[in-house]
């Protein structure tokens, strides 16, 4: 794949181990995996003091999250989504060198995982405060989903501008486009068969469940079309592997080697959801937090994908 204007560097990886640039952190070049590798290359802890501020920060939302207790429900779940997707946002535009140096180690993998956290979490903490204040539940699903939303357009905004000015083809800006309208079209039939077989898990997960079937057929959508059709390479051992059988196939010639990633990772979404349900039932806070987590997994590396496939073609 060609790089985009002005010398910018290649897209070297596509995620469920999120793409990455050159070595920038002395990441592995796309294609190799060690034999006892489990962990997507390119993970770095940041510099001390950023590290501290992290910390910090994470303990103090997390304290003030106890402390307060808000119920999590579907709601809540859903309002997360735009802020999953904003995480993968900003680690593209700082894989990208969009971002000043001294801003970068906040946005660097895996530390962009708890920034995303401590901002997300603030702004709960402060929709937390004014339901109480205002008896309002639905209070912090709005915060959250309103300023996860603002941080989102200014990601994109952000990310168009660059391409604007790097595009070398036209399809280049349809990308995210083609990568959420694809995931909904195949997470429609895969959660319809889930509810028809598992109605009863299916009516207890509410909403959250298809976000969960829709994260993961984002992540695997995006890393096919990464592999297939714009030429990238795999960081993640599992999917690499998954993707290396996959091209052994009879099948690979016609409909290419990513197809079997996104087939597997529908299949475990859905058998998540399935097994998660009574959780949620019983214990709806966690339950509904775990959902969170399951669908952050797969709509951050996802949105990394396509931020950096508009970036950079």
């Amino acid at each position: 794949m060609g790089s985009g204007g002005g010398g910018r560097p290649r897209l070297a990886g596509t995620s469920a181990g999120v793409a990455h640039f050159g070595d920038r952190n002395g990441y592995l070049p796309p294609g190799v995996l060690t034999g006892m590798q489990v962990l997507p290359s390119g993970l770095a802890v940041p510099p001390l003091p950023y590290a501290a501020a992290l910390v910090v920060g994470a303990l103090a939302v997390a304290g003030y999250l106890s402390v307060l207790g808000p119920r999590v429900t579907t709601r809540q779940t859903l309002a997360l989504a735009p802020w999953m997707v904003a995480g993968g946002g900003f680690h593209a535009v700082y894989q990208a060198g969009l971002v000043p140096d001294v801003v970068g180690p906040f946005l660097a993998a895996p530390a962009v995982y708890v920034t995303t956290f401590v901002l997300a979490g603030a702004v709960w903490v402060v929709g937390a405060f004014r339901a109480r204040t205002r008896d309002d539940a639905g209070v912090v699903a709005r915060y959250l989903a309103v300023a996860g939303g603002l941080v989102l357009a200014g990601l994109t905004v952000v990310a168009y501008a660059e391409a604007v000015g790097t595009a070398d083809e036209t399809v280049q800006y349809l990308w995210p486009i083609v990568g959420f309208l694809g995931a909904a079209a195949v997470t429609a039939p895969t959660y319809y068969a889930l509810t028809y077989r598992f109605t009863a898990a299916a009516s207890r997960v509410g909403l959250a469940g298809p976000l969960v079937v829709y994260a993961h057929a984002l992540d695997g959508l995006s890393t096919a079309l990464g592999i297939d059709i714009i030429g990238t390479g795999e960081r993640t051992p599992l999917p690499a592997r998954i993707m290396e059988f996959a091209a052994e196939l009879p099948t690979e010639p016609y409909i290419g080697r990513g197809w079997l990633f996104v087939v597997v990772k529908l299949v475990v979404a859905a058998a998540v959801v399935v097994l998660l349900a009574g959780y949620v039932e019983d214990e709806p806070t966690e339950g509904n937090l775990t959902l969170a987590f399951v669908a952050a997994v797969g709509l951050g590396p996802a949105a990394n994908n396509l931020f950096l496939f508009l970036i950079v073609g």
